[in-house]
């Protein structure tokens, strides 16, 4: 009989010769001889997430009494909400639960090639050991419990009006979300009957409000920080063959600096000034009452449907030639694409693009900021299906392997309807964004490379790593520790946490440590939180990361933050946190000799063996001339705005 046993939590291997292979649940570092489940995630990756991106293809292509999945939620529209669902988005952090979902399948496929008989289970929670169970009865296995743990983990119950929203219906949250969101948002953007004539064909950049240039602002310039210099090659082509006018429309993002209020003002003064954009508005206001009452039907109508699939498709939840069924784990997030407030939101948005098209026409082309978000997908589809012009989807920042919306099942690119939703051209920043497209099947004829804007401005620096003793870390007086912390709370905090133990400990006297927050997550009260008065003592620094990207910096950065990368192309020493039940999201994770801080002895060493990374010199594309930027925009675009024969077709 081939055992395995699971320890899982805090729980301990004790001695027992009959166990004949121990696997950790949630620890990286384990005996020799022992697995790591984690890092067998991370070697096993890229195969998992084909099959997880096989399934939301094919979930959405099940028949359900005749008819196909994402027929039954279309509800009245060309676009189906499925691809625009939290299912068909995998974004981990949208929905927590898929890395269950990956640790249990990596664990099923480990099982498979050991031939494992009996699984004992030492320690985790209930869920954990029902998903076991169930899992090792569905493939015939036998299952033990050794040990009975009942922490909760992700689950934690949260008590107060936190567990009571929760408990309420998706319906019931969805109609309160929506009269909350006519009164706080709707109200303050009402409908615009007319844009502004434009000089010519015009093009159109749609991106999220208000990462902008604060400065500029100041002065009545619309920057956005998305597009950093592409503005000023936007607006200085003066040679005829440039565009005649540009239209700009923002996804509102809510940020802490900035309320509505003070957006719509910076959004009307860039009205007032005109020197960057023929016309600025909001998604929005591209919602007529019609529309919106257009929307709630197909909500109302998407609310039955959704109830009625349910019942077929529970059983279709696992991947392709596994056993291990996760409808439990995402069954929340079915809820709330289909009749939740995401759901109804979707069906608001999609009503808001397809107007805005219609209201702005033929265009030489549509530009975003490629994260294959929902929102893109309903901008695309509904800017083909009109016949208006090419879309170009261009990466933003990085690309990680665990970042799963990035990557698609190949047979969207080729489906009618689903090439409906895909860029004409989807472009990289540098090898390393292009190669992991290539190799994920994204066809060679939509993918190509473009400048990386968020980057550029590193070409004017010298790199440190050209000096060694800028970069001795230790040879500094006062030695510099730079801490940049993440956008999202989790990972924030627990790389806080560290800190502030190390600081406690004393691993960080000597040193002038400062933290770069993320601008739409403010640490203070963390801070506050983690050391009381101490806390005056680590300041916090704004504004650009070049400010601070100074010789003899270490950057210490949260696991996702990808101003790794910018300290690593500057050459400055980097160690970042590493996943904690989580995937791992850091943009340097596939780079030979990354420092990694999961405890304060990873401190004390990374203090004294900090050094400076090596990337490959094509890991961005990085000239200010932007002459890949030159040819999509204004290169030959006939081809492109020939629209393949589904399009029309559909």
């Amino acid at each position: 009989m081939n055992e395995l046993l699971l320890l899982a939590g805090q729980a301990k291997c004790e001695a027992d010769a009959s166990c004949r292979l121990i696997v950790h649940f949630d620890a990286w570092d384990v005996p020799e001889g022992e697995i790591s489940l984690p890092a067998r995630i991370q070697d096993e990756l890229v195969f998992v997430r084909a099959e997880h991106a096989a399934w939301a293809y094919d979930l959405g292509r099940m028949r359900v009494d005749g008819r196909e999945v994402q027929e039954w939620l279309r509800c009245g529209e060309n676009l189906s909400l499925w691809w625009c669902s939290l299912l068909y988005e995998r974004h981990p952090k949208m929905t927590p639960g898929l890395y269950e979902i990956y640790r249990l399948r990596v664990l099923e496929r480990l099982m498979d090639a050991k031939g494992v008989t009996l699984v004992r289970l030492c320690g985790g929670d209930e869920a954990l050991g029902q998903s076991l169970a169930d899992l090792c009865s569905a493939s015939g296995r036998n299952f033990l419990r050794e040990k009975s743990h009942r922490g909760t983990g992700d689950g934690a119950k949260r008590a107060g009006l936190a567990s009571l929203y929760r408990a309420c219906p998706a319906p019931l949250l969805a109609v309160a979300r929506f009269a909350h969101w006519l009164w706080r948002v709707k109200r303050k953007l009402p409908f615009a009957a007319s844009l502004p004539p434009t000089r010519g064909q015009s093009a159109v950049i749609v991106t999220y409000f208000p990462n902008i240039d604060k400065i500029a602002a100041r002065n009545g310039h619309f920057s956005s920080r998305y597009f950093e210099s592409l503005h000023n090659l936007l607006d200085t082509r003066t040679d005829g063959k440039g565009i005649d006018s540009l239209r700009w429309l923002f996804i509102r993002f809510p940020a802490p600096d900035f309320t509505l209020d003070e957006c719509i003002a910076l959004r009307d003064r860039f009205r007032r000034e005109g020197k960057n954009g023929a016309s600025f508005h909001y998604l929005e206001e591209f919602l007529s009452a019609r529309d919106m009452a257009a929307a709630l039907w197909r909500w109302t109508r998407l609310v039955p449907a959704s109830l009625h699939l349910e019942r077929h498709v529970r059983k279709a939840f696992s991947f392709a030639g596994s056993r291990f069924n996760f409808w439990d784990r995402l069954s929340p997030y079915w809820a709330e694409s289909f009749r939740g407030w995401r759901c109804l939101e979707r069906c608001l948005q999609q009503r808001a693009f397809q107007r805005w098209v219609r209201r702005t026409g033929p265009q030489r082309w549509t530009l975003f900021p490629l994260e294959n978000c929902p929102w893109e997908r309903m901008l695309t589809h509904a800017v083909h299906t009109a016949g208006a012009g090419p879309v170009f989807g261009a990466q933003h920042s990085v690309i990680r392997p665990t970042d799963f919306r990035y990557f698609d099942d190949t047979r969207t690119f080729s489906a009618p309807d689903c090439s409906l939703f895909q860029p004409d051209a989807i472009r990289g920043n540098g090898r390393n964004a292009w190669t992991q497209w290539r190799d994920a099947g994204v066809p060679a004829e939509r993918l190509g490379k473009v400048e990386a804007l968020r980057y550029l401005y590193l070409t004017g620096a010298d790199k440190f790593s050209s000096t060694p003793e800028q970069t001795d870390f230790q040879k500094q007086t006062p030695r510099k520790l730079l801490v940049v912390t993440s956008f999202f709370a989790d990972e924030t905090y627990a790389h806080l946490d560290l800190l502030a133990k190390s600081f406690q400990a004393g691993l960080l006297d000597g040193c002038e440590v400062a933290v770069k927050p993320h601008p739409y997550l403010p640490v203070r009260p963390y801070l506050q939180n983690l050391l009381g008065a101490r806390a005056a003592e680590i300041p916090e620094v704004d504004g650009a990361m070049a400010e601070h990207l100074l010789p003899g910096v270490l950057v210490w950065a949260s696991n996702s933050t990808s101003a790794a990368l910018d300290a690593a192309i500057m050459g400055l020493p980097v160690m970042v946190m590493p996943p904690a039940g989580d995937f791992d999201l850091c943009p340097l994770q596939d780079v030979p000799g990354l420092t990694r801080t999961a405890n304060l002895e990873d401190i004390r060493r990374a203090l004294v063996d900090a050094a400076p990374l090596s990337l490959p010199p094509d890991y961005l594309e990085l000239n200010p001339a932007l002459p890949l930027w030159r040819e999509l925009l204004f290169g030959n675009t006939s081809a492109t705005n020939r629209l393949p024969e589904e399009y029309m077709r559909c």
